[in-house]
């Protein structure tokens, strides 16, 4: 048992770690409202994911806060305790950001189902925004995509 208590315990401050390198490190910011933006079920229908472009449109060489919103499948109630990762790919295939890089960690989790990602693309174009969810309420699921395109003016 004591062996249990010790391996939670390092598990814990691991995570804990890993929260505050990735605050200082893309300055996630939670918040709890839910505003319009463009929904998209992920690509096994499990969960819906909002995203909203802070402003919009997008411009390039301009930072812009990546607002995203787990939903309930159908019912636009806020999902808590999702992981995640939230990647920009141009053209759909050249990796512009990862944000799980940014913490050297494999997957994000927010608490609270909504979290805001700030990026600034240098270059105009077309790009996908894609967010993976790989569990929801700590129980591990296989990845499933939300793929939101835009282009950047």
């Amino acid at each position: 048992m004591r062996a249990v208590t010790l391996y939670t315990s390092s598990f814990v401050l691991t995570a804990i770690l890993c929260w505050s390198s990735l605050l200082s490190s893309i300055s996630l910011i939670q918040t709890s409202s839910v505003p319009s933006g463009d929904i998209k079920p992920t690509s096994g229908g499990t969960l819906d994911v909002k995203l909203e472009p802070i402003p919009s449109p997008i411009e390039s060489g301009q930072e812009t806060n990546y607002k995203v919103t787990f939903l309930q499948k159908g019912t636009g109630t806020v999902q808590v305790h999702i992981d995640y990762d939230f990647i920009i790919l141009k053209d759909n295939t050249t990796e512009v950001f990862r944000a799980s890089q940014q913490t050297g960690q494999p997957l994000l989790h927010t608490a609270e189902g909504i979290v805001t990602m700030p990026f600034t693309l240098e270059d105009p174009g077309s790009y996908t925004i894609r967010v993976p969810v790989m569990g929801i309420n700590f129980i591990p699921m296989a990845t499933e995509d939300a793929d939101f395109h835009v282009n950047v003016e």
